[in-house]
């Protein structure tokens, strides 16, 4: 390009500088014809040779004027082509200013620049979370699979009594129905994503409040089993929602407050109306979580207490749901808990979206 741009500058001066020797001369030579000095045959030997010199200054000067010149006009453009080459290499580019006739086409290429490395994040995530959901999925499908298998062994085998059959079987009962607990939580997150992605979700006005006190009814066995009080207040309160989402908002809620919780503890269920805003609380006096582990109570298949979730029926997967529900409806959550204190759980779900 610095060729290009000096070989047509040469010829531009060039033409001028011969054009105006050329005016030069003749105007010397009518203002001298009264005198009779010089003759244009004259005139022209002198004005040549200064004219060439004048060329030769000019044509240097061309030089290294448009090697400056180019250099200015193409360090931002170079200096795009780095923030795009920086999109792979990870570099950290700093801003340069330009010319104002070229903003905008380096404003087009920041903001494609930034949008490209939005999608490589993401797409480096989503094959993170590829690996790590496998990873999970791998092992949680592993391990009760393993028992199933060295049980079922001990049993084909013939070496054991009738006690220990049936106490075979029922631990190879137990494994199976939490193998299977945990498939239809996959298959529960899958189909919530699908739906989220694919915008598949049929909307109605629902009561947060009917739904909630369902979910208490339904699940109220399974505290009194363990000797917990489960309870629900507020009143009606209506979102324009999906019925099976916030189905699975309050079941997934209220059933991990139940199984993380102490014998004859208490889980305490609000739902009410402030401010535009559609208000969930569940409230809990079990293990209570640590400061350190609360950033990650909300990812799959993460458990708090690995020692006691051993002995808990559960996946894990329970408060990844929650989430992925709070996050389409907009709202937010909030996570209040000390360890050995309990858990509050806090959504807020915006009435008017």
């Amino acid at each position: 390009m610095e060729k290009k741009i000096y070989q047509k500058l040469l010829v531009l001066i060039t033409i001028i500088v011969l054009v105006t020797s050329m005016i030069l001369t003749f105007l010397f030579y009518e203002i001298n014809l009264k005198n009779d000095q010089w003759t244009l045959l004259a005139l022209i030997y002198i004005i040549f040779p200064v004219t060439i010199g004048i060329l030769v200054f000019i044509w240097i000067f061309l030089y290294f004027f448009s090697n400056r010149l180019t250099s200015s006009i193409l360090k931002p453009l170079r200096h795009a082509t780095h923030k795009i080459e920086s999109i792979l290499s990870g570099d950290e580019v700093d801003d340069v200013s330009s010319y104002k006739e070229l903003d905008p086409f380096i404003k087009t290429i920041q903001k494609q620049k930034n949008e490209i490395e939005k999608s490589i994040k993401i797409l480096k995530e989503s094959e993170e979370y590829r690996r790590e959901f496998t990873a999970n999925v791998t092992h949680e499908l592993k391990t009760p699979l393993t028992s199933i298998n060295g049980y079922a062994e001990m049993i084909a085998s013939g070496m054991t009594n009738e006690e220990d059959t049936k106490k075979f079987a029922g631990t190879i009962h137990k494994e199976g129905l939490r193998l299977l607990g945990l498939i239809d939580s996959i298959i529960n997150l899958s189909r919530i994503e699908g739906q989220v992605k694919n915008q598949a979700l049929s909307f109605e006005s629902v009561d947060l409040f009917e739904i909630g006190s369902n979910t208490v009814s339904r699940l109220k066995n399974i505290a009194d089993d363990k000797g917990i009080s489960l309870s629900i207040v507020g009143g009606k309160t209506v979102l324009n929602a999906n019925k099976q989402m916030m189905e699975d908002l309050f079941s997934n809620l209220i059933d991990n407050a139940i199984k993380y919780n102490k014998e004859n503890g208490t889980v305490d269920v609000s739902v009410y109306v402030e401010e535009e805003l559609a208000l969930i609380k569940v409230r809990d006096t079990g293990m209570g979580i640590s400061k350190e582990e609360q950033a990650r109570v909300f990812e799959r298949f993460y458990r708090v207490d690995k020692s006691r979730s051993k002995r808990i029926s559960g996946t894990g997967i329970g408060l990844s749901i929650v989430k992925h529900i709070v996050e389409y409806y907009k709202g937010t959550i909030y996570l209040n808990s000390e360890k050995g204190q309990g858990t509050e759980i806090e959504i807020k779900l915006p009435i008017n979206q």
